[in-house]
């Protein structure tokens, strides 16, 4: 099992027989939309995506509309809130499956659960489960201390935002609710997209004992993040 990050929250998770995309944000729409250019090149193009996307909240760096509307739409299974099905609907995609608070779906051998995020529109996190391997993603949160609460969970892995700006916590906030989570690995997340709206992830990884920082595009296994960071 690889995980890549895809840059911004997007991530891919894969095995030998299933390709699940986390909010691939692969397009510059932002760029058109609020002047904000992105920094890096997307690792991946729409017209590669196979498998299933999960998409967490209706934004356009976690649902892409020109992305999707260049992705083979009526092959990929799409994955959100329910807040998201009309424009997914608009965007042509076909085979949409709600992903609400609460919900878990089976996609191959991954499991994923939509849990609490407080956002500034209706958004989850995802909490994701592969061969004894368990993943938080918190997707775009505020600070809230209904995240602690996925401390019962026990995640293994942490993929936390950091930004601080637009509906996310900042990078003390991220530092507080992961020494309560207290995950194996945690990795900072949601920036070094747009010069307006990042932040340093040493700020964040050099105040935890477990911290690791993706390089876009290259896939790692739990293993090798695991041996990284401990």
């Amino acid at each position: 099992m690889k995980i890549t990050w895809l840059g911004q929250s997007g991530y891919l998770l894969e095995d030998s027989g299933t390709r699940v995309f986390l909010d691939p944000y692969l397009s510059d729409i932002v760029n058109k939309v609020a002047n904000r250019p992105r920094l890096i090149d997307p690792p991946v193009q729409p017209e590669e995506i196979t498998g299933s996307v999960i998409c967490t909240h209706d934004h356009l760096d976690h649902l892409d509309p020109e992305a999707i509307e260049k992705m083979h739409r009526d092959q990929i299974d799409f994955y959100a809130p329910s807040s998201c099905k009309a424009h997914l609907e608009e965007l042509g995609c076909t085979k949409i499956h709600p992903l609400d608070l609460g919900d878990t779906v089976q996609i191959g051998p991954f499991a994923f659960t939509g849990v609490f995020a407080d956002h500034s529109v209706d958004a989850i996190g995802i909490f994701a489960e592969w061969n004894g391997h368990s993943f938080y993603f918190t997707g775009d949160t505020l600070a809230n201390p209904k995240l602690e609460e996925m401390a019962a969970k026990n995640p293994e892995f942490l993929f936390i935002c950091i930004n601080g700006k637009l509906g996310n916590m900042n990078a003390d906030e991220a530092v507080q609710l992961t020494k309560v989570l207290k995950p194996k690995v945690a990795v900072p997340t949601h920036y070094g997209m747009f010069a307006s709206n990042t932040e340093d992830p040493e700020v964040y990884t050099s105040r935890i004992s477990c911290g690791y920082i993706m390089e876009p595009g290259k896939a790692v296994s739990p293993e090798e993040m695991l041996a990284a960071a401990l």
